[in-house]
């Protein structure tokens, strides 16, 4: 049975765990985060690399989603009846789970940090669709720090941390790969709200410069999704991305996506303000280039996103 590719990504909390929860419902798709794919390949791709290094990095990443499909970990009896409860229950169905049987015929993978590296998944997955979500990186970077309390100045004397596998040193600190040379010293006197915004900045025009190559448009494999959008109006954007995939929205993808609320959306306005105007003033552009108003005072709002 041929199993088509699906890649899901954009800037960690950004919404990419809630799509994939909701995908995980659609019976013909078996939805996988993160493990496949060390997240260092893809920072690795986006370094200047020659071509044949990046056809090993393309082939590796193909090759091990196609492994994946033949591992116990998928065909497992346990794996089987996982899927039917989430996605089927019923009876019909699981006479052939009880059995291992898998009958999907998509393959949703999801890596956040490939948002560092999208021309990887796109030319890795030439047939593949992908669906890239963003949201309003001020809310991204507060949602960061409140999870996972990263880019902190410990968390920066070594390179062991998803965000910085690959760095240079100043001091007893490494500054990672994405902060241009003449602002290290900059990065390493900011917050790490500033740093995580920062990292945000770099993924969002890395995504912007591939995603808005006229071929890569014309090409109508990559969906665009706004968080904001998912969750004031997450049937009509949950309509859209099935769509996008071939698929067809289940009663219990619609209840999942039902569930979506906008209590996240402007979390960041509960920070200073001199912090906040401070994160607009790093990724000011990048905020308006995707529809986001800057603040006046403490008084920010969201505009929809320019088509």
């Amino acid at each position: 049975m041929t199993v088509e590719r699906a890649i899901v990504f954009g800037a960690p909390r950004s919404g990419t765990t809630f799509l994939m929860d909701s995908l995980d419902t659609l019976p013909e798709a078996e939805c996988v985060s993160g493990n496949l794919l060390p997240i260092g390949i893809a920072h690795l791709a986006a370094q200047e690399l020659s071509d044949d290094v990046l056809d090993v990095l393309q082939r590796s990443f193909r090759g091990s989603l196609a492994e994946y499909l033949t591992t116990g970990a998928y065909h497992s009896r346990s794996a089987a009846l996982r899927k039917w409860w989430v996605a089927s229950r019923r009876l019909s169905d699981l006479r052939l789970a009880t059995r291992g049987t898998r009958t999907e015929h998509m393959l949703v993978y999801k890596e956040p940090f490939l948002a560092f590296a999208p021309e990887l998944a796109y030319e890795a997955l030439p047939e593949g669709r992908l669906i890239y979500i963003y949201r309003d990186g001020r809310d991204v970077a507060d949602s960061l720090i409140r999870s996972y309390d990263i880019l902190t100045d410990e968390k920066l004397t070594d390179l062991q941390t998803n965000e910085v596998l690959i760095g240079k040193q100043i001091g007893d600190r490494y500054v990672p790969w994405w902060v241009v040379e003449s602002e290290q010293r900059t990065f390493l006197e900011a917050t790490p709200y500033i740093r995580a915004i920062w990292m945000w900045r770099e993924m969002i025009r890395r995504c912007r410069e591939f995603l808005d190559r006229p071929d890569v448009v014309a090409s109508g494999r990559v969906l665009r999704v706004r968080y904001e959008d998912l969750m004031q109006d997450s049937l009509a954007q949950g309509q859209a991305i099935m769509e996008h995939l071939g698929a067809r929205m289940t009663p219990r993808t619609r209840k999942l996506l039902q569930t979506a609320h906008a209590r996240s959306i402007g979390i960041h306005k509960g920070r200073e303000e001199a912090q906040i105007l401070e994160a607009e003033r790093l990724a000011g552009a990048e905020l308006e280039g995707l529809g986001y108003r800057l603040s006046d005072g403490l008084k920010m709002t969201t505009v929809p996103a320019a088509p």
